[in-house]
């Protein structure tokens, strides 16, 4: 038996998010096979998303999970 490749497509980009409370929270998301940011938040199916190495509170190298329903604005970086 053939060991299993990585089946999972890493492909980071940094996001900046605004939530409805007023919150701002910077990470990477990953965006997988999509091409841009806002292709995986119109076409992802998924109701959560999680940004890694997050910084937000005065804390960075957090692992942040979002309902979409609490975005207010969302903003790719240059990368």
């Amino acid at each position: 038996m053939e060991p299993m490749g990585d089946a999972w497509v890493k492909k980071f980009k940094t996001v900046k998010v605004k939530l409805k409370d007023g919150t701002i929270i910077i990470g990477k998301l990953n965006i997988g096979e999509y091409a841009r940011v806002f292709d995986y938040f119109r076409s992802s199916p998924d109701q959560y998303f999680i940004l890694s190495d997050a910084e937000h509170d005065e804390q960075s190298g957090k692992v942040v999970i979002i309902n979409k329903n609490e975005i207010v604005w969302a903003e790719p970086a240059t990368d």
